[in-house]
């Protein structure tokens, strides 16, 4: 049954690429998207494969399981997989019909966990609990969100657009990550039709596209909370480099990011102490500190302090690109993302070297990218001591990084 459904849901999606006008709506032949999308789906049947051979990934197991539980309760009562899957979760009293899925399940009480516990309970419509195939469907969904991500920075940034597909499709932890069950595949779907929307919006005022954008970025909100908050400033700073073409691009992005900064030091002092930004990084800190794998490195611990955050901030955001180091590593696996991590790093070293300077500060599309990139992996190396992890968690911040210094290249002046 799993072969089957995995044939038949590849040719009819493949099919679909190819004839659909949304896919030949670029210069990029529909057999180049046909090509992507058959890589996408292969490797997230591999991945499937590995989460099965590998128990220290984690996480899919769980989404997956927590999954099945909500599908299983279709069989039992419709309206308690509407409930489970589309209605309120972590609260009190449990509801006495429902308890007997809930206390089998680990997720329930985790607001952002549970969100991907929904999306697997809706997508095993289709899978019917199929671990395969479920996989699959990720791959789709991952495939889709990058094709939105690629019609976003292909209509902003005059570079080649190949480039942009070799960002986003070839470079293999991007590849990979992006691809199985879990975050990161949501956060790319969510986050490449949010931006798709926003660009549409700022060429046409639409309820459509006004719609689409309320409904990925709750989405987004839902299983990121941070992510949000990094790319807030960036989208206020794009919009208002957008309409205002007297001042250097940069300036918006540093006020945006400085205020954005401000506010939370300014929050801080003012809330209780277990409401304050700085303690739950920490406490997310402390976890990662606490919880040593084969793969940890020493990292500084924050201890609830912005002064200790500003005075390691150079060492935090060096871990991201350098981690995991080819000494840290015993596994196959690691040994190849510690090969990646310096090619990344050589890469980028060169581009920093040849970046066109006199360009870059009036970039408003490099600096858009930049931004994202540079403070979503400065958040995930403060808080990251695990180089299992830190691959995982820094792919969204790697096609941002990637993108911006492509894009830092070209001279993109605004009207003035």
């Amino acid at each position: 049954m799993t072969v089957l459904l995995i044939i038949v849901y590849s040719v009819l999606f493949l099919t679909y690429v190819y004839r659909s006008k949304l896919f030949r709506a670029t210069s990029v032949p529909p057999v180049i998207w046909v090509g992507l999308a058959l890589l996408k789906i292969g490797v997230a049947l591999m991945s499937a494969w590995l989460a099965r051979q590998m128990p220290s990934i984690k996480d899919v197991g769980y989404l997956f399981h927590d999954g099945r539980i909500v599908y299983s309760s279709l069989f039992d009562n419709p309206w308690y997989y509407i409930q489970l899957t589309f209605g309120p979760n972590n609260y009190f009293p449990e509801p006495e019909h429902l308890c007997k899925y809930i206390d089998a399940m680990g997720l329930w009480y985790d607001y952002t966990g549970y969100t991907l516990v929904r999306i697997n309970a809706i997508f095993m419509l289709f899978s019917f609990g199929h671990f395969y195939v479920q996989s699959m469907l990720f791959g789709i969904m991952s495939f889709v969100g990058l094709y939105y991500l690629y019609r976003f920075f292909s209509a902003l940034i005059p570079i080649n657009e190949y480039s942009i597909i070799a960002i986003l499709f070839c470079i293999p932890s991007i590849l990979f990550w992006t691809t199985s069950i879990g975050k990161e595949a949501t956060v790319v779907f969510a986050l490449g039709l949010l931006l798709y929307f926003v660009y549409s919006l700022s060429l046409a005022f639409s309820i459509k596209s006004l719609l689409a954008f309320i409904f990925f970025f709750l989405l987004l909100l839902n299983v990121r909370v941070y992510m949000i908050l990094v790319l807030l400033p960036a989208l206020v700073a794009y919009y208002w480099n957008l309409k205002c073409s007297k001042i250097k691009a940069f300036v918006p992005y540093l006020i945006c990011n400085l205020t954005v900064l401000g506010l939370a030091i300014i929050y801080d002092s003012v809330v209780p102490n277990q409401y304050r930004m700085m303690y739950m990084v920490t406490d997310i800190q402390s976890s990662f500190i606490n919880n040593t794998g084969n793969t940890s490195f020493p990292i500084y611990p924050i201890e609830n302090s912005w002064v200790n955050l500003f005075l390691q901030l150079p060492k935090y955001l060096l871990n991201g690109f350098i981690y995991p180091t080819y000494n840290l590593c015993s596994a196959t696996w690691c040994r190849l993302a510690s090969i990646e991590s310096m090619l990344i790093s050589g890469f980028l070293l060169l581009c920093l070297l040849k970046v066109k300077y006199r360009y870059f500060l009036d970039n408003s599309i490099a600096l858009f990218c930049l931004s994202i990139g540079l403070t979503l992996m400065l958040f995930i190396d403060v808080v990251v001591n695990n180089a299992g992890a830190l691959v995982r968690y820094r792919t969204i911040a790697l096609i941002f990084i990637f993108i911006g210094i492509l894009a830092s290249f070209k001279e993109i002046r605004k009207t003035r």
